[in-house]
């Protein structure tokens, strides 16, 4: 597999804020200077819509698993980064990977004949189906988005649980980190959810917590990462801090630590 750092942005809970993390985070760090490869792995696409792509008219992803497509072909240059893009194709993808017997390992077999890229991040379905397990199977780590509430705590522990088992028995990615979206400090709720995430898994979350802000719900709608519609929100500058933070968790916090990296 490639030294290249490929973060699955997973979460088996839907509404945490995946896809906001997945396309702000690639936007981030390409603002930065990174190579990124965004990868839409969601049958619902809205990491390609966010990115202002429809969907429909695209085959992306779908057609790579599916052998029509190479990832070259499949790719779309948005100009700060790459898109591989997902499609409703990919439901009809997913059932047929359910019924064949094929490995898991074909998304992990496409990213490696991708030159020029420092980083992957690559946005989930919301179960780990067969879909989730190409990702896992390609991914070196795992980002997992949640919500400061104890619900989403509890799906966090089961997450933890079940990607510790997967490691242990295939190898597969280790969890890089737990970022908490929609955080508001003055809440009560928040600051505990926040510190028994720290208490039960220390040393996964992330110093910087992603605000409620209105512009994050809003960009979407008009295919903007948070930076293009609206760099001065406390939106953007969270997305910027926790790239940075990201950066150094990985090791790599400049560019040219990337590209150095891969050599």
């Amino acid at each position: 597999m490639s030294h290249i750092p490929r973060l699955a942005c997973l979460n088996h809970k839907g509404g945490v804020g995946k896809t906001t993390c997945s396309v702000n985070l690639a936007a981030g760090l390409a603002r930065l200077g990174w190579r990124v490869l965004a990868v839409d792995a969601d049958p619902q696409a809205h990491l390609t819509a966010s990115l202002g792509l429809v969907a429909a008219d695209l085959d992306g992803l779908a057609g790579v698993l599916d052998g029509r497509l190479t990832l070259a072909q499949a790719v779309a240059d948005l100009g700060q980064l790459h898109l591989l893009p997902g499609s409703a194709a990919l439901a009809a993808t997913e059932t047929r990977l359910a019924g064949a017997a094929v490995g898991s390992h074909k998304l992990a077999s496409a990213l490696d004949t991708l030159p020029g890229v420092d980083i992957v991040i690559i946005d989930c379905p919301p179960h780990l189906g067969p879909l989730t397990r190409q990702v896992l199977a390609a991914a070196t780590g795992v980002l997992v988005p949640m919500t400061p509430d104890f619900l989403a705590m509890q799906s966090l522990a089961w997450l933890m649980e079940t990607l510790a088992e997967l490691s242990g028995t295939s190898g597969g990615p280790d969890v890089v980190g737990v970022v908490l979206n929609r955080y508001s400090a003055q809440k009560r709720l928040h600051r505990e959810v926040r510190e028994l995430v720290r208490q039960h898994f220390p040393g996964t979350a992330f110093a910087t917590a992603i605000r409620e802000n209105i512009a994050l719900a809003e960009a979407p709608s008009f295919g903007q990462d948070i930076f293009r519609y609206a760099p001065r929100s406390a939106g953007a500058a969270d997305f910027t801090a926790l790239c940075r933070e990201l950066a150094v968790r990985l090791g790599q916090p400049t560019p040219g630590g990337a590209a150095a990296a891969r050599q």
